[in-house]
């Protein structure tokens, strides 16, 4: 039936520091550009930062998700999802699905785009280039975002990923318009 089943298991040590995100980063055909979600939304909302998104079905497109921060960092993500489907015009696209709670993120560049690293580069949205493919994280999970008392305070420890072994699973899902001629 074309699915696919991901399963990815994660054992991290103790004494590794906290896990910033567990998931897929992946790359799917940028006509791939409608997007709809059973999760939090409509805007970007990450773990400790989600109670005023509330669950329900969104639709974007790829581009509408990105969030423009005056200083280029991760941006649009979205929590507690059941299901995404990304599709092109003609209604035929990816669904990804899973029977616990994922979360997501899809832009047109890449994570490296926005951060590039130990290195801070004085940049803006303006600099931030445009690529045809969407960079995709399919993820179990990602610390919160902090910034409580300042933009260098750490997230609280309920939402941080302390080193452990972590499973998530889910299926990719061919998803085809019921009008293709």
């Amino acid at each position: 039936n074309g699915e696919i089943e991901v399963h990815t298991r994660l054992d991290a040590k103790q004494g590794f520091p906290e896990i910033p995100r567990i998931g897929n980063s992946l790359i799917i055909e940028g006509d791939l550009n409608e997007v709809s979600w059973y999760g939090r939304g409509p805007y970007e909302n990450y773990v400790d930062r989600n109670c005023a998104a509330l669950v329900g079905i969104y639709q974007s497109k790829v581009e509408d998700l990105y969030t423009p921060y005056i200083r280029p960092q991760e941006n649009g993500y979205r929590t507690d999802v059941r299901w995404v489907e990304f599709k092109n015009a003609k209604g035929v696209g990816l669904r990804f699905e899973a029977d616990d709670l994922i979360s997501f993120s899809a832009h047109h560049q890449t994570i490296f785009d926005f951060d590039p690293g130990e290195e801070k580069g004085q940049r803006h949205t303006k600099d931030i280039p445009f690529r045809p493919e969407v960079y995709l994280n399919i993820d179990f999970k990602q610390m919160g975002v902090g910034g409580d008392d300042s933009w260098g305070a750490k997230p609280h420890e309920e939402f941080l990923i302390p080193p452990g072994t972590y499973e998530y699973s889910y299926l990719i899902r061919p998803v085809m318009s019921e009008l293709i001629f």
